[in-house]
């Protein structure tokens, strides 16, 4: 019914297909004819079709009755035999004599034979020895005479397992007798037999030396032994699948051969030679893994070789080339297990990984051989995890350099019972820089050459996260020596300034060879690990600079403690006595020349620019000093001298617009000071103009020391200015150095 239903189905389709449009009616005449004449081509295929298998079943039916037929007659015939040997040992007189003498006769040939061959044996032998001789002199030589003596070989060989298997009735005395006859042979036969494998498992070599026919011979050999195997084999199947007949005819015997099983002993000499091959490799290089990588090119070579000179020599059911490629990658996997279980260096885990990549790219390259088809997988599939053992063993070692490093800088940081050590520009430094580098630089190198970029990106954020920690300590230590050098003077060693100087140069030198890193590997990234390296050491070189500028603003620390005292003094009475101003840029002058001798350019710069801006504010804080009066006209001309003396210092040192644009500041100071009490706010007006944040609170503490204002004057002109400022809009430029003042 389906089918049926599926021909209608498909009927309908094709009538669908050719009458698409009221148009295509007026071709059904035609079509039906078209139609009717396929009808008709296909119905007389089909008959053809059907009658020429009819012939051949009928044909078939035929033979397989003749066969029949032939097969009852050959039975019939097989029966009439062996009535016919029966009644025929009746019908002839004395047959059981005439039989055994017909033995004895038999018998007699045989071993008259069998002593003519016993004898040409020993000629043969002494024939194929010569020549076998001949031929082992050259190990890896042409062996021109292998399949001759071969050949010999496997006749006496034929001969000796027949008489031993017709002797094996006899009595002992008479196999041990023809052991002793064939003992020669079997020596000579175990001696052809060693040297067949010695040229097995030199297969290598000879394809090597061009000796490829001795390949061809030696297969030949093989395959003869297998051949004789598999009739022996058969012979031995037959035998027990017709065991009736054999028990029947006593011609009928098994093989006397000795199964060989030459091909299984072919492929087991083969793993052997590639057991001795990478037992010596490793051998060789076992205590040098980084050197065994570099000579283990003798994989690929070999592989090329059995490719081009050994697999065209060997039959396909041999399957020469997985032979040799699974059994390679097998002793590969277990040189790199017995490394990576003997607690491998950060350099040696990483040249296996790098090794391990170059392996399955030169497989699929070369040798045309998938990572999917070579088990077990290397490493065991867990290269992340060995890599993740190379970045623990590197941030360990790096932490371990880093720690020992730092505790030689921070006893003699702390210490300082020598000066640091002097360039030849004779800028203090100490060597924490270079050496420090020298370690970083040494894993990076590494690290690029497995050619990995994203190792290369591991390694350098453990880099840079190690010298950031290096960072911190300096940090802490900066910190708590200065903290020493402030509470307990006494207690703590000379030489401080020296030493964060040297300590300033020394983070600026990290921050420079931080900038070449970068530069040198710049070219070897894509940009994915180009921008994550990058950060990384830029937040690095970063902190260096950090550290050399907090350096610098602990000198400037340092300076200032000392210069508490005679900025105290600025605006009291001592000043109007003394001049403290001179004793100020006098110290400050000391200091520089030592900055000056020892700093590298770049912090001295930017050390002179922060200690006129801490020079500046201490100025202005100190208009607040405790017992300062301002004793008018006696202060103005005083001021007016402490600028000069000030200025000229620092126009050594900063840029003249720099320097005249920070004065601008003292210069509206003394200019409110000397202003009148009815011109007073106009200054100040002028004053908050230019400096929007300066503070009301610093101008009413001036204000409040000058001795020409009475109290009521006082009063009025604060009251009119804090007016003001209430009235004007906060302030949101820039901040300028009164920021930097308390209010």
């Amino acid at each position: 019914m389906e089918s049926s239903s599926d021909a209608v189905d498909a009927a309908v389709a094709r009538m669908a297909e050719l009458l698409r449009s009221p148009d295509d009616l007026v071709k059904i005449s035609l079509l039906r004819k078209r139609l009717a004449k396929e009808k008709a081509t296909i119905d007389a295929q089909l008959k053809t079709g059907v009658k020429a298998q009819l012939d051949n079943t009928q044909e078939g039916l035929e033979t397989l009755t003749s066969s029949r037929k032939q097969m009852l007659t050959i039975k019939e015939n097989m029966c009439s035999i062996d009535r016919l040997c029966s009644s025929a040992q009746d019908m002839i007189d004395h047959f059981p004599w005439i039989n055994k003498i017909s033995q004895i006769h038999r018998n007699f040939v045989a071993t008259e034979e069998t002593i003519d061959r016993l004898q040409e044996m020993y000629q043969r032998i002494d024939q194929i020895q010569d020549m076998l001789d001949h031929d082992k002199q050259t190990i890896l030589g042409p062996a021109e005479n292998l399949l001759f003596i071969h050949y010999q070989l496997f006749r006496l060989e034929e001969f000796r397992e027949s008489s031993m298997y017709q002797a094996k009735s006899c009595s002992h005395d008479v196999i041990e007798t023809l052991k002793n006859y064939f003992e020669r042979l079997d020596e000579f036969s175990a001696e052809f037999n060693e040297y067949l494998w010695i040229l097995t498992k030199n297969i290598i070599s000879l394809a090597e030396t061009g000796r490829g026919s001795v390949i061809v011979r030696l297969i030949k050999v093989i395959e003869s032994e297998e051949r004789a195997d598999e009739r022996a084999k058969l012979a031995e199947q037959a035998l027990h699948s017709h065991q009736d007949l054999a028990d029947k005819f006593k011609s009928v015997q098994k093989s006397p051969r000795v199964i060989k099983s030459f091909r299984t002993k072919f492929q087991n000499k083969i793993h052997e030679s590639i057991s001795d091959t990478f037992e010596r490799f490793y051998d060789d290089f076992k205590d040098d893994p980084i050197s065994m990588f570099d000579n283990a090119d003798f994989i690929y070579k070999d592989l090329l070789l059995v490719i081009k000179e050994i697999v065209p020599r060997f039959p396909k059911k041999y399957n020469i080339f997985s032979i040799y490629v699974l059994e390679y990658h097998r002793h590969v996997y277990n040189i790199l297990d017995k490394i990576t279980k003997s607690d491998p260096d950060a350099g040696t885990i990483l040249r296996i990984i790098r090794w391990v990549r170059e392996y399955y790219k030169t497989m699929k390259k070369d040798i045309r051989i998938t990572e999917e088809l070579l088990e077990p997988p290397l490493l065991n599939g867990e290269e992340q995890g060995l890599i993740d053992d190379y970045l623990k063993l590197i941030r360990r070692k790096l932490e371990e350099w880093m720690n020992n490093l730092m505790d030689g800088e921070t006893k003699d940081f702390t210490e300082r019972s020598k000066p640091p050590e002097m360039d030849g520009d004779k800028l203090y430094g100490l060597s924490g820089a270079v050496i420090m580098f020298q370690m970083v630089n040494q894993q990076i190198d590494v690290a690029a050459e497995s050619g990995q970029a994203k190792i290369l990106a591991d390694v350098v954020k453990e880099c840079s996260e190690v010298m950031i920690a290096t960072q911190q300590q300096w940090m802490q230590l900066l910190k708590a020596e200065f903290k020493r050098q402030i509470d307990k003077k006494e207690e703590a060693p000379g030489g401080f300034v020296e030493y964060v100087i040297a300590l300033a140069n020394d983070q600026i030198r990290c921050a420079n060879f931080t900038d070449d890193v970068v530069t040198r590997l710049e070219p070897l990234l894509s940009e994915k690990y180009r921008n994550q390296i990058n950060d990384n050491l830029n937040e690095a070189a970063n902190g260096f600079l950090a550290v050399a500028r907090a350096c610098t603003q602990t000198l400037l620390d340092q300076v200032f403690h000392d210069l508490k005292q005679p900025f105290g003094q600025l605006y009291t009475s001592y000043w109007y006595q003394e001049d403290p101003m001179a004793l100020i840029i006098e110290t400050i002058k000391d200091y520089t020349r030592d900055f000056q001798n020892n700093l590298q350019n770049y912090l001295l710069d930017k050390l002179m620019t922060d200690t006129l801006s801490r020079f500046m504010i201490a100025w202005i804080e100190a208009l607040r000093n405790k017992g300062a009066k301002f004793k008018m006209p006696e202060c103005l001309d005083r001021i007016t001298n402490d600028v000069r003396t000030a200025f000229g210092f620092f126009r050594d040192h900063i840029s003249q617009q720099d320097l005249e644009n920070t004065f601008d500041v003292y210069e509206r100071i003394h200019s409110l000071l000397a202003s009148s009490r009815k011109t007073i706010f106009l200054e100040y007006y002028n004053m908050k103009k230019a400096y929007g944040d300066v503070p009301v609170s610093l101008i009413e503490d001036i204000l409040s020391k000058r001795d020409d204002l009475e109290k009521s004057q006082f009063k009025e002109i604060i009251e009119n200015i804090k007016t003001k400022q209430k009235e004007a809009p906060e302030y949101t430029g820039e901040p300028t150095i009164f920021s930097k003042i308390s209010s």
